[in-house]
């Protein structure tokens, strides 16, 4: 079992059209999971893409670096688990950890590492994460136990 004292745990779905002939979720789609599961978490803690309606001001984060490996593939429509984790949070950037889990947490099918920057909106330069959004952050900081 992964330990859920570190991040956040969230439920995403599989669907049918995101399957490749074999059956098996296709290969793009795991970090496509993972980004659904990062944005529900976000939007129920404030951040939106309206910046008039974000709690967060000035939040413009992108990928810098992505890195994937597979395990075990993911047969058929389900519902896996995404655990994330900031693993460091910087001056501009935060580094996130994550695993794609079987809904029983017995397999990890995929994990991974995500680097993400904040950008200035007006110069689309690395720009400082406000102190509201690196107080939201801290939450998900820390590494988790090995399963």
């Amino acid at each position: 079992m992964i330990s859920p004292s570190h991040g956040h745990i969230a439920p995403v779905r599989v669907h049918f059209d995101e399957l490749d002939p074999m059956g098996m979720l296709h290969h793009s789609h795991y970090i496509l999971l993972f980004d659904r599961a990062i944005s529900a978490y976000w939007n129920e803690h404030g951040w939106d893409t309206d910046p008039a309606k974000a709690a967060f001001k000035e939040v413009i984060l992108v990928v810098r670096d992505l890195n994937i490996t597979y395990h075990v593939p993911i047969t058929g429509v389900s519902e896996p688990l995404v655990h994330f984790w900031l693993e460091k949070i910087g001056r501009s950037s935060v580094i996130y950890g994550f695993r794609v889990l079987s809904s029983d947490q017995a397999v990890v099918h995929a994990e991974g590492r995500r680097v993400n920057v904040n950008l200035d909106p007006a110069t689309f330069t690395p720009a400082p994460i406000s102190a509201e959004a690196r107080e939201a952050a801290i939450a998900l900081l820390g590494v988790p136990a090995q399963a």
